[in-house]
């Protein structure tokens, strides 16, 4: 487990340098591919399979193949190279993922997210199976734990992410739109 451990963590913390590092964005989306097969190589890791089955099923699969679509649409052809347009919001991007990555430390020093589990190796209320002898997980990849944590404790970033997402969507219409025009 060690090893399959620091393995992924190596192949991880590589591909999401490489996500950002590459100037084509289609090797990126690749690279970020190999980072969501890693992330859900943790979840495995720490018996969360259902977890692991949707990172996959949802993130490496449909998200990114509606990434490498929009991406496709919005560069059709190579582009000369020129000035840079958004060279003026480069300081305040910094400063805003500053301010993210510090939000993001404070809200995961505080994460509630645990899952109780009693001596028997089921939730404590008794709605998630053991799935196998040797399970010490505590339940947390459990559809019923994901979806009480989900549906209550998190309802409200859920929601801002599917707001995020629909906006993001509009946008690449929207910018797709007027480079066809």
């Amino acid at each position: 487990m060690t090893v399959a451990f620091w393995i992924t963590s190596v192949i991880a913390v590589l591909s999401g340098l490489n996500v950002i590092l590459q100037r084509n964005p289609i090797y990126s989306a690749v690279f970020l591919v190999a980072n969501f097969f890693c992330l859900a190589v943790f979840y495995v890791l720490l018996e969360a399979q259902f977890l692991a089955a949707v990172q996959i099923i949802v993130y490496a699969g449909a998200i990114m193949v509606l990434f490498l679509f929009v991406l496709t649409l919005l560069s059709p052809g190579r582009e000369e190279p020129g000035r840079d347009a958004l060279s003026r919001f480069r300081i305040p991007a910094a400063l805003v993922t500053v301010a993210f990555a510090v939000v993001m430390g404070l809200v995961l020093a505080r994460n509630t997210l645990h899952g109780a589990v009693s001596k028997t190796g089921l939730a404590v209320d008794g709605s998630c199976p053991n799935p196998s002898p040797t399970h010490t997980g505590g339940g947390l990849g459990c559809v019923t734990t994901v979806a009480d944590q989900l549906f209550s404790t998190y309802l409200f970033p859920f929601e801002v992410t599917s707001f995020l997402l629909l906006v993001a969507m509009i946008g690449a219409i929207v910018l797709a739109k007027r480079k066809v025009n």
